[in-house]
């Protein structure tokens, strides 16, 4: 009976564990933009209210699945997989611009549970004829192979979950630059391998909140043009588009900078004196795509290589 406790209470222990972590230092991003958009963009994610809650309610799933199967000896470690099977699902829902889908969990979770079913079934008739346990404590057998189930469904849980670390930033990005944390938003931004028209978005957001859309944007990767300045064919997954067009609709700075996105030079110098009459006043990058312009004009254009974050960089990349 002892040693049935005992086991008991290091499942507990491991799974309540697991399973917060996970979803407060791994998901916690992840989880942020999955609950704001299945709710309808209605409601907010606290990550530790929500890997508490999460951790709990897995547990008395677990809990529920024990009084229903009665397993105490070595299979017990197994009325934890429906919990785990949840766990994984959550963390692999996979966000569209307003909703998520389920993919193919919608299937593959039903069957996971039929075979489940039958395992249990099979455990439990086994489990009357089992062998006496051939050493007790800490180290114990039965203690043993509940660790091997539980590392299965670690294992599980880690391979089938979203692990796609380009995804994770992009969550992550989104969740800080909500915060209001711009500085360590572009600090992802920095790092990421590439980017995609949304983060291109967040990024210029970011860069302008910050105050140096003029002098540090193309520091940063960037694709789309002048066309992700703006929502319209690309949103936030956590930021409204209303917040985006109020801040930015009346922008001088982003209307010019959409024309160096685009590479459009001639618009930009056209534009460019009712915003900066004066050469002395004008921006980093706003003398350095005129200069682009005069050597363009002439034929000629700026000798390699090109400082990093420099636009010239960014004007002659193709």
């Amino acid at each position: 009976m002892m040693e049935s406790k005992f086991m008991h209470a290091v499942c507990t222990v491991l799974f309540c564990s697991f399973t917060f972590c996970y979803l407060f230092f791994f998901q916690a991003d992840v989880m942020t933009v999955v609950q704001h958009l299945a709710s309808g963009r209605q409601t907010f994610y606290d990550p530790l209210l929500g890997a508490l809650l999460i951790t709990l309610t897995l547990k008395l799933l677990q809990v529920g699945v024990s009084s229903l199967v009665k397993l105490n000896k070595r299979g017990f470690g197994l009325t934890y997989f429906p919990s785990f099977l949840v766990l994984t699902i959550i963390s692999d829902l996979q966000p569209t611009s307003n909703s998520v889908t389920f993919g193919n969990w919608l299937w593959v979770a039903p069957l996971l549970l039929v075979v489940y079913t039958f395992v249990m079934l099979a455990v439990k008739r086994f489990e009357p004829y089992e062998p006496e346990l051939r050493s007790y404590g800490p180290f114990s057998q039965i203690i043993w192979i509940n660790l091997l189930i539980f590392l299965c469904f670690f294992l599980f849980t880690g391979l089938f979950s979203n692990s796609d670390r380009y995804f994770h930033q992009r969550a992550k990005v989104e969740a800080l630059i909500d915060k209001k944390d711009y500085a360590g938003a572009l600090n992802i931004v920095r790092i990421m391998s590439h980017t995609d028209s949304v983060t291109s978005m967040l990024t210029v957001y970011a860069v302008a909140r910050r105050g140096h859309l003029s002098d540090s944007l193309f520091h940063y990767p960037l694709m789309g043009g002048a066309s992700i300045l703006r929502p319209g064919k690309v949103h936030s997954w956590l930021l409204p588009d209303s917040v985006l067009y109020k801040v930015t609709c009346k922008s001088a700075n982003y209307q010019l900078v959409g024309f160096l996105l685009d590479r459009n030079l001639y618009d930009f110098a056209r534009y460019l004196p009712q915003y900066y009459p004066s050469d002395s006043l004008r921006p980093r990058y706003y003398k350095e795509a005129l200069k682009i312009l005069s050597l363009k004009k002439q034929g000629l254009r700026l000798i390699p290589p090109y400082g990093k974050g420099s636009y010239a960089a960014y004007y002659y990349q193709r």
